[in-house]
């Protein structure tokens, strides 16, 4: 077992599949083609009127609503750029909305409606009475992000699910990189330092990454892979603070990860990265008994570095 589920695995492993063709300044999109000569002028007017509404924070909302209706107008490369703008422009305005939910007001009155993060944006909305609170949950849908909370305190995170619409109209390598976010979007690997989805979804979603960089490592979003890799891939080897890979007393290592780790490479690690991190890790376990020993450690140690100085 590979990935998540395993027909997901095969899924999100055949969409990493595809060439790149390179854009004017040096941005890669993979399989991204230019509109049909005879529309290029309407492409580009869609596009000017798009630039409009992206650019300026105040029409964040009119701009993804712009790009929904008209990204099928303009071929996949005027359709890529425009969507990894739209990122852009959402992650850029992330922490300036998110001010507006941390009031006190604000706060309690998402406690006392009682919303938790298996909501929809519907039941949020039926149950915030609040008219001004009620406002802020429909901006927070029609700038493209969601509601979420932990350890009492509700905010808004990018909303990844919702970036699937674009996915017809992009290049391979951003459709493939709009469901991996959106994996991890949906269903944190993590919650209160402890990991919350099975090892076996964890090193399925790091291995997945993994082929990203590897089948496109000049496309404008691999960085931004290589980030969710530092963070994902010392989980696989080490867990985290309250879902410990290794018993904090004996330094074995949790039996259902090895478990994992072996339903992971029962297919063979091929050229993935990480499970050939894998293999040569479970050659130790087997020399020492599955045991943390310094030994173990000190490859664990390596290959955590060379991820999280990425």
């Amino acid at each position: 077992m590979r990935t998540l589920p395993e027909t997901l695995a095969k899924t999100a492993r055949a969409v990493l599949l595809g060439t790149a063709l390179t854009l004017a300044g040096g941005t890669v999109f993979a399989g991204a083609q230019p509109v049909a000569a005879a529309s290029v002028s309407d492409a580009q007017a869609v596009y000017n009127q798009y630039r409009k509404y992206v650019s300026n924070p105040a029409s964040l909302a009119q701009a993804r609503k712009y790009l929904m209706n008209h990204i099928s107008k303009v071929g996949s490369w005027y359709g890529t750029v425009m969507t990894l703008q739209l990122e852009n422009a959402q992650k850029a305005g992330l922490e300036r909305f998110s001010e507006k939910l941390y009031t006190d007001a604000v706060q309690k009155a998402l406690m006392d409606a009682e919303i938790n993060n298996d909501m929809t944006y519907t039941e949020i909305l039926k149950r915030v009475t609040a008219p001004a609170v009620r406002k802020l949950m429909e901006e927070i849908w029609d700038k493209g992000y969601k509601l979420e909370s932990s350890e009492g305190m509700y905010y808004p995170v990018m909303h990844y699910e919702g970036f699937k619409v674009f996915k017809p109209y992009v290049s391979k390598d951003i459709a493939a990189y709009i469901d991996i976010m959106a994996t991890e979007s949906n269903k944190p690997s993590t919650f209160d330092a402890g990991i919350v989805i099975t090892w076996d979804e964890l090193i399925g979603r790091a291995a997945i990454m993994s082929d990203y960089v590897q089948d496109y490592p000049k496309s404008n979003r691999t960085a931004a892979i290589r980030n969710e890799m530092s963070y994902t891939v010392p989980l696989v080897l080490l867990g985290s603070d309250n879902t410990p890979a290794y018993d904090y007393d004996t330094n074995e290592l949790d039996p259902e990860l090895r478990l994992a780790y072996d339903h992971a490479l029962m297919e063979g690690a091929d050229d993935n990265k990480v499970l050939n991190i894998l293999v040569k890790l479970v050659t130790l376990l087997n020399t020492f008994g599955n045991q943390k020993t310094p030994a173990v450690e000190s490859y664990l140690d390596q290959v955590v570095k060379q991820y999280t100085e990425l």
